[in-house]
């Protein structure tokens, strides 16, 4: 087993989409249950896995065994230095307070670290890529805005937008103005997020929705 201590200098860059004012009557609205996390202490911090060749990890002792399109919610633990577990590897870091970190296992290489950059906002829904492929220069396009919501996504980075919700909408994971992947009707709730997870296998690309959840 490897071991890797990391003390973190700083997140992944992050983007600020000016919210949606106007979308017309065509627009489709998402409901706005679930609005609210449960309260943690609000000193504390999150941590999830994105692992799509993983099944099982542990953050500072609690066991991780439920995946979704490779991605894990979100465990609360104390700032401090934190100890996140594999099958065949490990990552130690320093948790700031009131943070959120994603902790990417790739298919090659050791554990990265990204620090995510949410609003929690009560009118938006926060709306986090990550590429795992090795295409450069991605954008997040919003067809029924027509317009780039993140752009200049480089491999193994994310970056996080604010948008207006309740709201649902398509999404493509663009390549300068071709589409390598959709994802369709995503529901955008107030004050929680998705996470869009763009991966490649042999020259195929596939994305996936996840909604940003809490284990207690």
């Amino acid at each position: 087993m490897t071991t890797r201590r990391l003390f973190l200098a700083g997140g992944t860059a992050s983007a600020l989409f000016a919210p949606f004012v106007t979308f017309g009557p065509g627009a489709a609205r998402a409901g706005d249950e679930g609005l609210y996390r449960d309260v943690f202490d609000p000193e504390s911090s999150f941590i999830r896995i994105l692992a799509p060749g993983e099944s099982f990890a542990a953050v500072d002792g609690t066991t991780v065994r439920d995946f979704t399109s490779g991605l894990s919610g979100y465990v609360n633990v104390m700032p401090g230095a934190i100890n996140v577990s594999f099958s065949a590897s490990s990552i130690e870091f320093e948790v700031a307070p009131s943070s959120h970190y994603t902790v990417v296992v790739p298919e090659q290489g050791a554990p990265l670290v990204t620090q995510d950059t949410l609003e929690m906002s009560p009118a938006k829904c926060d709306v986090t890529v990550f590429n795992l492929t090795p295409q450069p220069a991605l954008s997040l396009y919003v067809p029924l805005a027509k317009a780039v919501a993140i752009d200049g996504l480089e491999p193994a980075q994310s970056r996080s937008v604010a948008l207006k919700a309740p709201l649902t909408l398509d999404f493509e994971l663009r390549d300068g103005t071709e589409a390598l992947a959709t994802v369709s009707a995503v529901e955008l709730k107030r004050k929680t997020g998705v996470t869009i997870v763009l991966t490649e296998l042999d020259g195929a690309y596939s994305a996936a929705a996840v909604p940003n959840i809490y284990i207690r």
